[in-house]
């Protein structure tokens, strides 16, 4: 059934969907009672809410994770959306269900940026989140849990009423102000945090303790949301984890007594259970000091453990069996989850087959469930049953679009014209970021930006970046974030840099998840939505890229620092850092390999600057006075760099061999950044190795008093990491980063091509000069 018949169906039915009755009900409320008066429905209007704004894990993500790491392989979203669609699903998912349910379209992901409308709410909810603050020892899919949601939430509201205000556009696809108070707001959460099975083995007190830092956060961020204005909230309780394969397969050793008749393990379910009563005890204390906020909690545990003990009853002939998977007793196995493949004997061997009826199924991938079962548990909770107080209402958004295209023509000819490139794609860490972490982790310094823009941009400096000057020399405006969903218009390019990003998989040697090979992912992404939003017409041709920009685009890289001063802090020698050297440059090369088999052409690379000169890097690490040299600087951090800057080099040189017609610039930032430390003066700065926004110490440099932080002092906020009064004299920004001032002296000596090579100036980089 398509969206419009189902919409209808719901009308004709007579389906009594979540209102401001909701609301205005519990007006009459007792303080703390979950009953209400009789009668008090009788009379008011059904609320329209103007907007959803979603916060959750897998079982709500409507494109977050993918956004971040690609999309999902088939056949996830295949059946109903003709493709991956960002979902962990066959299909619909209930925040589909419910969107519809209110006339809205699906909702978008908000760290999707390509061709998405917000107008009616945004979705937070990223797979593999947690309701707890992850840590070092948690590795899981996704590090955005509830809280970096909630930074999220805070940003867009803030940020979009500024870009809403532009007009044109940006007045169709942002919320208006009044919506925030009136919108609705979902939670589904917490299923990540009690699937391990060391829970099994805690004490009765200690799970319950356990079980109250997952509550404890979702609490918050309710108060924190009431207090920016929301008022409507309708939170989902957990479901019965001992019946998902992918549980039952983790545990071993349960006895037959801890199988239920449903088949599911009986310790998993009393641990939701603990949860659900104490999320709906939290739910009554928010109810009593939220006073004027309407909150409803939904028992969807035994909407779903109905569909395990009884499906057959509902029309599903398969409850815990997957139904896309590979191999034992529930078609489910860890290492070939639903989309994966692998080699076996030299062929290819994919779980992309699906069961032949997903419809007579609960489960979809072993985690999740079909979207089947997503209707059937959105049509017990729309009408109130399950709800408590029991009245309930619904609504979706946001259909996620994946296809390809080819690029167009290669643009250059060898002639010594000025290169007219349309576009830049940057990929990088901090040192060219425009508001990648920005957009992911929320709000930074309020002293970032403010010799520039007058406040924070998403760029850790005081002002631009290289790449911003990069942009301007080009007449281009300058490159928004491709994770920042606000406002961003990428006609003339996109950024994939992403600050603290490594070249490698970060479990080795960092925390941030978005690699080289990431960034990759995202682009080819955005290669192929941006194109097919473009052939939509409207405000999307003026906001994508054309098709052939990509081939005539310029692509700049810079990135490698953190992969050396990470390797430092993990307490690697020297040598045992040089030794993963090789195969960081490997991995990079094969990214410059995958964009030119993809039709990219010009292709201008950054080195690494001396890390040994950074008040970051040689405060947390301290060498011998004899190891120092006579700039200040850290000669072994630095011999590290020099080591990474020659395979660098070395790998280039390889690149135009093997990729004959690519024009392919290597960029000597080394050598510019390192004369800013050991001659600055020379140069018009004052202060080389001090830090201009920090506090304390020879270098002005604290890693727990860094840029911006403040201290209690007699109960009062008191800023310690304070700007200097000339940021313009200074070298280094905040420890780690440059100033405007800096960043403009190095892109003022890289433009002309002296320190490029080949060495031609960046407005002939698309000449192939070998």
């Amino acid at each position: 059934m398509d969206l419009f018949s189902f919409h209808s169906l719901l009308v004709s039915m007579g389906s009594r969907f979540f209102s401001c009755v909701v609301v205005t009900i519990f007006m009459f409320f007792t303080p703390g009672s979950s009953s209400m008066s009789a009668g008090a429905h009788d009379g008011h209007e059904e609320c329209h809410f103007p907007a959803i704004f979603n916060f959750g894990d897998s079982n709500s993500d409507t494109g977050g994770l993918a956004a971040l790491y690609g999309q999902f392989p088939p056949p996830h979203g295949v059946p109903f959306f003709g493709a991956p669609a960002g979902r962990y699903c066959d299909g619909r998912l209930v925040i589909d269900f419910l969107a519809e349910g209110m006339g809205f379209p699906y909702l978008s992901a908000y760290l999707d940026s390509i061709g998405s409308d917000f107008a009616h709410g945004a979705n937070f909810a990223t797979a593999g989140a947690t309701a707890r603050t992850q840590n070092m020892t948690r590795r899981r899919a996704s590090p955005i849990s509830l809280d970096f949601q909630w930074n999220q939430f805070y940003e867009f509201h803030n940020k979009s009423q500024v870009v809403r205000s532009r007009g044109g556009h940006y007045r169709k696809l942002l919320p208006k102000a009044g919506d925030f108070p009136r919108a609705l707001y979902t939670f589904d959460i917490g299923q990540n945090d009690l699937t391990s099975t060391s829970l099994l083995n805690m004490a009765n007190n200690d799970l319950r303790t356990y079980v109250q830092e997952v509550v404890n956060p979702l609490e918050n961020i309710v108060k924190n949301i009431h207090g920016l204005g929301g008022r409507y909230f309708l939170i989902h309780n957990m479901g019965p984890l001992g019946c998902l394969p992918y549980v039952l397969e983790s545990i071993t050793g349960l006895a037959s007594s801890q199988i239920d008749e449903a088949g599911c393990a009986t310790p998993f379910n009393e641990i939701a259970q603990t949860f659900n009563n104490q999320l709906k005890e939290s739910i009554v204390q928010l109810r009593k000091d939220l006073p004027s906020a309407a909150i409803t909690y939904v028992n969807i545990y035994s909407i779903k453990y109905s569909l395990f003990r009884e499906g057959r009853k509902h029309g599903f002939n398969q409850s815990l069996r997957t139904c896309c998977g590979h191999g034992g007793k529930y078609n489910y196995n860890i290492h070939m989850a639903c989309g994966a493949f692998k080699i076996v004997h030299g062929k290819e061997f994919s779980v992309r087959k699906i069961c032949e009826n997903p419809s007579e199924y609960v489960v979809w991938d072993g985690a999740h469930f079909t979207e089947a079962a997503n209707r059937f548990i959105f049509d017990q909770i729309v009408e109130g049953a399950f709800s408590d107080p029991p009245h309930i209402d619904l609504k979706e958004v946001l259909v996620l679009f994946s296809a390809s295209s080819s690029p167009g023509s290669v643009f250059g000819k060898k002639t010594d014209e000025e290169c007219k490139f349309p576009a830049i794609f940057n990929f990088g860490d901090s040192n060219s970021d425009t508001g990648g972490l920005y957009a992911f982790w929320g709000e930074m310094p309020a002293q970032d930006g403010m010799s520039f823009f007058g406040g924070p941009v998403g760029r850790y400096s005081d002002g631009r970046l290289v790449i911003d000057f990069i942009a301007e020399s080009l007449g281009l405006p300058y490159l928004s974030s491709y994770l920042d969903s606000l406002g961003s218009e990428f006609a003339h390019g996109a950024n994939f840099a992403f600050g603290g990003s490594t070249v490698r998989f970060p479990t080795t040697i960092g925390s941030i998840p978005l690699t080289l090979d990431v960034q990759w992912i995202q682009f080819l992404k955005f290669h192929n939505r941006s194109q097919v939003l473009r052939k939509r017409g409207g405000i999307y041709r003026k906001l994508m890229p054309k098709p052939d920009y990509f081939s005539r685009a310029l692509y700049t890289i810079d990135i490698g620092q953190n992969e050396l001063t990470a390797g430092y802090f993990t307490n690697k020698t020297t040598d045992e850092v040089k030794a993963y050297v090789p195969n960081v440059i490997n991995r990079l090369q094969k990214v410059v390999q995958n964009i030119y088999n993809f039709g990219g052409r010009y292709f201008w690379i950054h080195n690494t600057g001396p890390v040994g000169c950074l008040p970051y890097v040689f405060v947390r690490r301290p060498v011998p006075a004899a190891l120092v040299d006579e700039a200040g600087c850290a000669t072994p951090y630095n011999e590290v760099s020099q080591y990474f800057n020659s395979k660098l080099k070395e790998a280039v040189a390889q690149l135009r061999e093997d990729l004959p017609s690519a024009a392919i610039t290597y960029v000597d930032i080394y050598s510019i950044k390192y004369s800013l430390f050991r001659e600055g003066q020379r140069h018009g700065f004052k202060e080389l190795i001090r830090v201009c926004c920090g506090h304390g110490g020879q270098y002005n440099f604290n890693v727990s008093l860094g840029c911006g932080v403040s201290v209690m002092v007699d109960g009062k906020p008191v800023l310690m990491g304070k700007p200097c009064e000339e940021p313009s004299t200074y070298v280094v920004w905040d420890g780690v980063h440059f100033t405007q001032a800096a960043n403009k002296f190095v892109f003022d000596k890289i433009v002309g091509g002296a320190f490029s090579d080949p060495p031609v100036p960046l407005k002939m980089a698309c000449q192939r000069k070998n």
